[in-house]
Formats: C-alpha cells, sequence, structure tokens
C-alpha cells in the first residue's frame, strides 16, 4: 500500500545543526513539522504476495519492500512540488 502526494502533505525541517545540536544536547529528536496542505492523497494497494512456507522472513521483507517501492516508482512524482499537488486537487 502507498499513499501519493504524502509527501507534499507534510514536510519537516531537517538537516540542520541546530537540531543536531538538540538532539545530542538532551537525546530528543527535534523535527519541526509544517504543512498539512490540502493535496489529493491517493492510495494505491499493489498486487498480493503470496504465501509461501519455504520463505524465509527476509526474504519476505526483501519482497514487500520491492513491491512498495515499485508502487513508489510508479506513482510518485519526484521530485515533489506543493504547488503541483495543490493544481492536482482541482484539476
Amino acid at each position: 500500500m502507498f499513499t501519493q502526494n504524502i509527501r507534499e502533505g507534510f514536510r519537516s525541517l531537517g538537516g540542520t545543526r541546530l537540531f543536531r545540536w538538540l538532539y545530542e544536547k538532551f537525546r530528543y529528536p527535534f523535527a519541526p513539522m509544517y504543512g498539512g496542505f490540502p493535496v489529493k492523497l491517493r492510495t494505491y494497494l499493489g498486487d498480493p504476495i503470496p504465501y509461501d512456507p519455504k520463505m524465509t522472513a527476509e526474504e519476505l521483507a526483501e519482497k514487500t519492500k520491492n513491491a512498495v517501492q515499485a508502487l513508489i516508482d510508479k506513482h510518485q512524482r519526484i521530485p515533489g512540488n506543493i504547488m503541483s499537488a495543490l493544481l492536482e486537487r482541482f484539476h
């Protein structure tokens, strides 16, 4: 399962030295979020992954990871753009 435009709906500030310093000082992950933009969110369900009793948990995890990545590659526009996601909502 994958939700399109979720990256454009909410964003977080990150990668700054201030947030790194705060984390090192207090051991609490500071990641201020902004957003709540009214973008159109669509959820896509992929094909079911058939059960195979011979498959290990690691193989199943890798197969699931590849299936979700295929959904992302097919349906998510990269790089994301908030304005295009907003326009998509009203189009």
